[in-house]
């Protein structure tokens, strides 16, 4: 979340913000400056802070493999507390899935050098798409192909 309260203690007490509503308006006097330095500002909801963490939401779904996902924010005022209360809606659907695993390698020798090892892949047919397994994947198989001298291989290749 881009936005998030005011740290509570205790789950109702607001000891940072009450440490900065301490200092003075004048900022010049050090004293001011420190007190402010050692509470925490006050949280001033922002809707486009709310719309990045929808889209930030929504992005990380997309990455664990619900393509069809949708995030949406509900805003509800509060204005005898001066609040706003922000509640994520996410609709995931179904998650995708890995069907085939096909390797395309030109290069003989390279292909060779994956595949003895295929074992230890951690990607099979069946399983929920996540991009960060897939990037592990392409990080395992350069960091096999620089071992057998691929010096320059980069991850970006695959």
């Amino acid at each position: 979340m881009k936005q998030s309260p005011n740290h509570e203690v205790l789950g109702f007490w607001k000891l940072q913000l009450g440490t900065y509503n301490l200092s003075g308006k004048d900022s010049t006097k050090w004293y001011n400056r420190w007190v402010r330095r050692m509470g925490q500002a006050p949280v001033i909801y922002s809707q486009s802070l709310t719309d990045a963490s929808v889209r930030q939401l929504r992005l990380a779904l997309v990455n664990r493999g619900y393509l069809e996902a949708e995030v949406t924010a509900d805003t509800m005022m509060m204005p005898a507390e001066k609040k706003i209360k922000v509640a994520y809606k996410i609709n995931t659907g179904e998650p995708r899935r890995i069907a085939i695993i096909r390797h395309e390698i030109p290069d003989s020798a390279v292909r060779k050098l994956i595949l003895a090892d295929s074992a230890q892949f951690s990607i099979h047919p069946g399983d929920r798409f996540d991009r960060d397994n897939l990037d592990s994947e392409r990080a395992l198989i350069t960091q096999r192909l620089r071992e057998h001298g691929y010096y320059s291989f980069n991850k970006e290749y695959i």
